[in-house]
C-alpha cells in the first residue's frame, strides 16, 4: 500500500507539472495515440526521478533514470544530451562519446552537439578531432569567441603555433582589450623564437593589467634565456613586490646579482631567503659561491658543508667543495668531494677533469686516465680534456696514445701551440724523430715566438742533435724569461757538454733551488767535487740575488744610532728599480707617522698632514743601501785578495767580501768608508736573499740596522706609489 501511494504521488505531481506547462523543455506528446501517451508519461516520470537524483548528487541513480526515460522516448535528443553530460560529469567519456556521435547523426547541424563533440575529444586527448569540431562551428558562426579561443589553445597544444596565433588574432578583433590573449600570443612567439614579437605582445599584456603575473614571468624568463640579465633582474624584482616571501624568487634574484658580481646585493637577498626558508640548502650553496669568488675559501667550505648538512645528496655543493680543495692544494679532500658529487648524480665533464688533475698530483695516473676518458665522452670538443689525457698517457709511458691525444687537440684547433710543443718536446726528450720534433716546435714558436718554454724545447732538440752552442744561446734566452727548474737543468747539461763544469753546477743548483729533485742533486754532488771556482763565477753567484731580483715589498724594522741617540722606524716598504723607495712609518698602535720617499737619489719625508722635508743629506745611507738593490755597484768587480773562507772583490766604487762556501756577500765597503754587512740569507720566492742589513759609518758616528720581514718579490709595483702626495 505504501509503494502504491508513493507512485500515485509522483504520478500526480508529474501530471500537474505537465498540465501547468512547467516541463517546457520536454518533447511534445501526441495525445491522440493512447499507447504513445503511456510511453511518454513513463519517460517524463523517469526524467523527473533523474532530476531529483541529480539534485541529491546521486549521479549513478540519475544515469539509470535517464536510461529508463530514453527507453520510453528513444528519439529524444534532449534526454540523450542530458545523459551525455552526466557521463562526462562522472568521467565515463567513452560512453558519452558514443551518445554524442548518435546525437550528431540525428542532428548534424546542431551547434550545441558539435561543441559537446569537441569537448569529448578534448577529454579523450584527441585535439585534432576537437579542432575539426570547432572549425565546423566557425563555418556558421565565424565570430564565436569561445570557439576562436579554444582553437588557439588546441593548435598551441599540437605545436602549430602559427595557426594558434591566427585564431588568437581573430579573437582580438572581437575583443581587443584582452591581456590574456596578448600574453598567449607573446608566449607563442617566444616558442617560435621570435623574441621581438614576443616582447611586444607580452609588454602590451603587462600594460593592460599590472596585476597580471603571467606576462611578467614569461618576459623575465625570456630575458634570462637571452642572457639579458639586467632586464630579467628588473622584472624579477617587480615580482618580488607581489610575492615578497617567495624564497625561489629571492634566490633567483640573488643569482643574478652574483652574475653581476654585486655580492653585497646577492647576500642581502640570500639572507632574506634564509629568513623565510632556513633549511633551503641552495641558500648556503650560493653564499659559498660568493665566498669562493671573494677568495675566502675557508668560509666557502663552511657554507658548502652547511648546504650538505641540509641536503646530504647535494651534488653541486660536493662539487664546489672539490674545486675549493683543488685551489687549496688539499688533494685528498678534493678527490673525496668530487667522488661524492659523482655518486649523487653530477654528470658534469669538468668534475671528471678536475678529479683527474688531482689524481695526477697523487700520481694515480690510471685513475686520471679513466676520469679524462669519461670527461671526453661527455664533451668530446673540449681541448683541455684531450690535452690532459695526452699528458697522462705520457706519464704512463704510452707514447703512441699520448701523440694521438695531442694530435686530436690539433685536429680540433690547429692554432693550439701548446700541443705542437708538447709532442715536439716529448720526442726530443726521448731522443727520437728529432727532425719531426724540430718541425713541430718551430710551428709552436711561429704562433708564440717569445714563449720561453717553447724556446727551451727547441734548445733541447739542438742539444740532442749536438748543436750545443745554438742550444746554449736559446737556453740563456729562455732562463732570462722563465725561472723554471727544467730550463736550468737543461742549461746545466748544455754547459757540461761544452766542458764548463762550473756553470753546469751553478745552473743545476739554481734548478734544485727552485724545485727539489733527486736526479739534479746527484748531478750536483757528482760534478761539484774538485771544482776550482773562477773569480768571475764566484762574483756572478754572489751578486746574482741583487742583479736578478725583481721589485720587492715587505715590512722593515730600522734602528739608527747617531751620536749616542737612537731612532727607530718600522713599517711596510716598497722598492722599485731603479732607485725608488717608499717606506710607510708606523707609530704606536700602527698609527701612520708619515712616510719616506726616495726617487733617483732624492730622499723626502712626508708628514701625516702632507708637509714634505728634503732629507737627502741626512739620510744618504738609505740611497747607499738601496743602490745595492739596484746592483749597479757590482759592475767590473776584480778579485784582489783571497783569505781563509772569503774572497775579496773590488771596483772603483765598492769592495765586497764573499763567503767561499755559500758564495754570498757578507760585507760591502764603499769608497767613503761606509760599510754594509749582510746576514740571515733566506730563500724568498726561489731567490736566496739577505734579510738583515747593518750600515756603519764610523766617521759620521752612525750605525743603522735594517731587518726585512714578510718579503715578496714582485713585478709591476705601481709607479704612483713613489710620487710625493699632493697637499
Amino acid at each position: 500500500m505504501k509503494k502504491n501511494y508513493v507512485f500515485c504521488f509522483f504520478y500526480l505531481t508529474f501530471y500537474f507539472l505537465f498540465l501547468t506547462g512547467w516541463l517546457i523543455s520536454a518533447p511534445p506528446v501526441v495525445v491522440s495515440d493512447k499507447e504513445r501517451i503511456a510511453y511518454q508519461t513513463s519517460a517524463y516520470y523517469h526524467y523527473i526521478l533523474a532530476n531529483i537524483a541529480e539534485l541529491r548528487g546521486n549521479s549513478k541513480e540519475a544515469i539509470d533514470e535517464y536510461k529508463k526515460s530514453i527507453f520510453y522516448d528513444y528519439k529524444s535528443i534532449y534526454l540523450k544530451k542530458q545523459l551525455a553530460n552526466l557521463y562526462i560529469l562522472t568521467g565515463d567519456i567513452n560512453t558519452a562519446a558514443g551518445l554524442i556521435s548518435e546525437i550528431s547523426r540525428l542532428q548534424p547541424s546542431d551547434k550545441a552537439t558539435t561543441e559537446l563533440m569537441a569537448e569529448i575529444s578534448i577529454f579523450q586527448k584527441k585535439p585534432e578531432e576537437a579542432i575539426s569540431s570547432y572549425e565546423k562551428i566557425l563555418l556558421t558562426d565565424p565570430n564565436n569567441k569561445k570557439t576562436l579561443y579554444n582553437l588557439g589553445v588546441l593548435y598551441a597544444e599540437i605545436k602549430e603555433y602559427e595557426k594558434a596565433i591566427l585564431y588568437f588574432e581573430k579573437y582580438l578583433q572581437l575583443e581587443p582589450d584582452s591581456p590574456v590573449i596578448y600574453s598567449s600570443i607573446g608566449i607563442l612567439y617566444q616558442k617560435l623564437n621570435c623574441p621581438a614579437e614576443a616582447e611586444l605582445y607580452l609588454k602590451k599584456a603587462q600594460q593592460m593589467d599590472n596585476d597580471f603575473i603571467i606576462p611578467l614571468v614569461t618576459l623575465a624568463e625570456m630575458y634570462e634565456d637571452k642572457k639579458e640579465y639586467k632586464k630579467a633582474l628588473e622584472l624579477y624584482e617587480k615580482l618580488l613586490e607581489v610575492f615578497p616571501g617567495d624564497e625561489e624568487l629571492l634566490i633567483k634574484v640573488a643569482g643574478f646579482y652574483l652574475l653581476e658580481r654585486d655580492y653585497s646585493q646577492a647576500k642581502k637577498y640570500l639572507i632574506k631567503a634564509k629568513d623565510y626558508s632556513p633549511k633551503n640548502h641552495w641558500i648556503y650553496y650560493y653564499l659559498g659561491l660568493i665566498a669562493v669568488d671573494e677568495k675566502k675559501y675557508d668560509y666557502a667550505i663552511n657554507y658548502f658543508n652547511e648546504s650538505i648538512h641540509l641536503n646530504k645528496k647535494s651534488a653541486e655543493s660536493h662539487m664546489q667543495k672539490g674545486y675549493v680543495y683543488t685551489i687549496q692544494e688539499d688533494t685528498k679532500n678534493a678527490v673525496k668531494s668530487f667522488k661524492k658529487a659523482i655518486k649523487f648524480g653530477a654528470e658534469v665533464p669538468d668534475i671528471y677533469f678536475f678529479l683527474a688533475v688531482n689524481y695526477e698530483i697523487l700520481e694515480k695516473y690510471k685513475k686520471a686516465e679513466e676520469c679524462l676518458k669519461k670527461a671526453i665522452a661527455l664533451d668530446p670538443s673540449k681541448l683541455r680534456y684531450h690535452f690532459e689525457l695526452g699528458v697522462v698517457y705520457d706519464k704512463l709511458k704510452k707514447t703512441a696514445e699520448a701523440e694521438k691525444s695531442f694530435f686530436k687537440v690539433i685536429e680540433i684547433d690547429s692554432s693550439t701551440a701548446q700541443a705542437y710543443n708538447y709532442i715536439g718536446y716529448t720526442l726530443a726528450d726521448k731522443n727520437i724523430r728529432l727532425s719531426q720534433a724540430e718541425s713541430l716546435i718551430k710551428t709552436a714558436l711561429e704562433m708564440e715566438p717569445e714563449n720561453p718554454a717553447y724556446i727551451d724545447s727547441l734548445a733541447w732538440v739542438y742539444y740532442r742533435t749536438g748543436k750545443y752552442t745554438e742550444s746554449l744561446a736559446l737556453l740563456k734566452e729562455a732562463s732570462r724569461e722563465l725561472y723554471d727548474p727544467v730550463i736550468f737543468d737543461h742549461l746545466g747539461d748544455c754547459y757540461l757538454a761544452l766542458g764548463d763544469k762550473q756553470m753546469a753546477v751553478d745552473s743545476w743548483e739554481t734548478s734544485y733551488l727552485i724545485e727539489k729533485n733527486k736526479t739534479i742533486k746527484k748531478k750536483i754532488k757528482k760534478y761539484k767535487k774538485g771544482i776550482k771556482w773562477s773569480p768571475e763565477i764566484v762574483s756572478l753567484r754572489a751578486t746574482r740575488c741583487f742583479r736578478d731580483m725583481f721589485d720587492i715589498s715587505g715590512f722593515v724594522n730600522a734602528n739608527t744610532t747617531h751620536k749616542n741617540r737612537t731612532y727607530a722606524v718600522n713599517g711596510p716598504f716598497f722598492f722599485k728599480k731603479p732607485k725608488q723607495l717608499r717606506l710607510e712609518i708606523l707609530g704606536l698602535f700602527g698609527i701612520p707617522h708619515g712616510l719616506i720617499l726616495m726617487r733617483q737619489g732624492t730622499v723626502v719625508y712626508i708628514t701625516p698632514d702632507k708637509k714634505s722635508y728634503n732629507l737627502t743629506d741626512k739620510f744618504y745611507w738609505i740611497e747607499d743601501i738601496f743602490d745595492i738593490f739596484d746592483a749597479e755597484y757590482f759592475n767590473d768587480l776584480k778579485l784582489i785578495e783571497e783569505r781563509k773562507g772569503i774572497y775579496i772583490f773590488k771596483n772603483n766604487i765598492i769592495k765586497i767580501e764573499v763567503n767561499k762556501k755559500s758564495h754570498t756577500i757578507s760585507e760591502a765597503e764603499f769608497s767613503d768608508g761606509s760599510v754594509v754587512r749582510f746576514s740571515e740569507y733566506r730563500l724568498i720566492d726561489k731567490v736566496i736573499f739577505p734579510r738583515r742589513f747593518a750600515f756603519i759609518n764610523e766617521a759620521a758616528d752612525l750605525e743603522t740596522t735594517m731587518t726585512l720581514k714578510r718579503l715578496n718579490l714582485n713585478k709591476g709595483i705601481k709607479i704612483d706609489l713613489f710620487n710625493v702626495p699632493e697637499k
